[in-house]
């Protein structure tokens, strides 16, 4: 059984969801439900250390466009549940994540493809993972090029000197891991080569089919904790 802290804004928002302070729609009430019982497990636990340091990680990135643009990524309340649910819970026998696959449905503009360029740095540096592969993939080659280019913005605000991201042309590499952040776009992917850790697949309700999904998810059987977002 773990500790409810409400000093994390990340419980407090749960909370605040689940006694009305917060207005949102079933789907969310019910997650939260779920995130705020698992306290009550005994074969799993909350590593509060784990979640505030990626929360911290992201807080060191900046953007880089519009108004915003040099002002550190701050997370808010509700993206803060987000990474709690994707990176708090743990197996108690082998210290693994339980959350393996999550789903981030937002509506339009408000910075799904910022959280998912967060993710993906956070996965390639602070997840515990030798050898990590972030694979992260959109529609068309457009959008490939958006992700890319955010990804990359933010490896530059946190590492200008590039000790830690060696940006390419089309990958980041991170010799400090032996990991990878490659972008692709869903035409232009072969079906086979992949050895993912963390697969993104950005504006999955635009996918003409599950064949992507398919693939990238059996790429991920020879990881102990993959993440498929």
């Amino acid at each position: 059984m773990s500790y409810f802290d409400l000093t994390k804004e990340y419980n407090r928002y749960a909370q605040d969801v689940l006694d009305g302070t917060i207005l949102a729609c079933e789907a969310i009430k019910l997650s939260c439900k779920r995130y705020v019982s698992w306290f009550e497990r005994d074969d799993i636990y909350f590593d509060y250390d784990d979640v505030d340091k990626k929360i911290a990680l992201v807080s060191k990135m900046k953007h880089s466009t519009g108004v915003h643009a040099r002002k550190p990524f701050i997370l808010l309340p509700w993206q803060q549940f987000a990474f709690a649910g994707i990176f708090g819970w743990k197996w108690k026998e082998t210290g693994y994540r339980v959350t393996k696959k999550a789903l981030l449905l937002m509506s339009r503009k408000n910075g799904k493809t910022s959280l998912a360029a967060a993710l993906a740095l956070v996965c390639s540096i602070a997840d515990n993972e030798q050898g990590a592969e972030i694979d992260m993939v959109a529609n068309n080659a457009k959008q490939a090029s958006i992700c890319y280019e955010q990804t990359k913005d933010y490896a530059e605000s946190i590492d200008p000197k590039g000790r830690i991201f060696k940006r390419f042309r089309h990958n980041i590499n991170i010799p400090i891991t032996k990991s990878i952040i490659q972008v692709h776009s869903s035409d232009s992917m072969g079906l086979d080569g992949f050895n993912s850790s963390t697969s993104i697949i950005d504006e999955f309700h635009a996918a003409k089919d599950w064949g992507l999904y398919n693939v990238l998810m059996s790429s991920m059987g020879m990881r102990a904790q993959p993440l498929m977002l």
